[in-house]
């Protein structure tokens, strides 16, 4: 009988992450959630969409004790945590994204940990712009701003429809919406 593999998914609580564990509990791994409930991205706490037939783990990434045991009797760590999105704690950004991966995997090498694969990406980079407001279209989700529009000075992100500046909201999580524009 073949062993069921056993999934760590950091970030589990957020968009890309929640939907990576529903994916590996419906192919039958036993996965462990680790996610910190960063009061940014959560602002109501532990989601209801977080799957009940996985462990959920509320822990800071920094914290190596936290990482530890997150990592205990792990196979295959999918990597979706990282801080994002608040430019103002720069510091946070770094210690979080890129200290925070490094002593994870520094663990695994000292612990000699089983695991097999680490596989990293990026929510955020999936968002292309993020959501934006325009005036005539409300609602939209802007292309990434050409290399040409930005040579020239033009910082403004801008509505896919009419081409008019946008301003900044929050990018929906519910229902993937942001999925399914252009």
């Amino acid at each position: 009988m073949k062993k069921q593999e056993r999934a760590l998914v950091t970030g589990g609580a957020g968009l890309i992450g929640s939907h990576v564990t529903d994916f590996l509990v419906r192919e039958g791994w036993w996965v462990r959630i680790l996610d910190n409930l960063e009061p940014n991205t959560h602002k109501r706490g532990k989601p209801a969409w977080i799957n009940r037939d996985a462990e959920f783990v509320q822990g800071d990434l920094r914290d190596r004790g936290t990482i530890e045991n997150a990592l205990r009797d792990i196979d295959v760590i999918f990597h979706q945590a990282a801080y994002g999105g608040y430019m103002p704690e720069m510091a946070k950004y770094v210690h979080v994204n890129s200290l925070g991966t490094a002593q994870m995997l520094e663990i695994i090498r000292e612990k000699n940990l089983p695991v097999q694969k680490v596989i990293v990406a990026s929510s955020q980079a999936v968002y292309s712009e993020g959501a934006g407001e325009c005036a005539k279209h409300g609602l939209v989700f802007p292309r990434v701003r050409p290399v040409k529009q930005l040579q020239r000075g033009d910082w403004s992100v801008r509505c896919p429809i009419c081409n008019e500046p946008t301003t900044s909201v929050p990018t929906p999580e519910e229902n993937g919406l942001w999925l399914n524009q252009g």
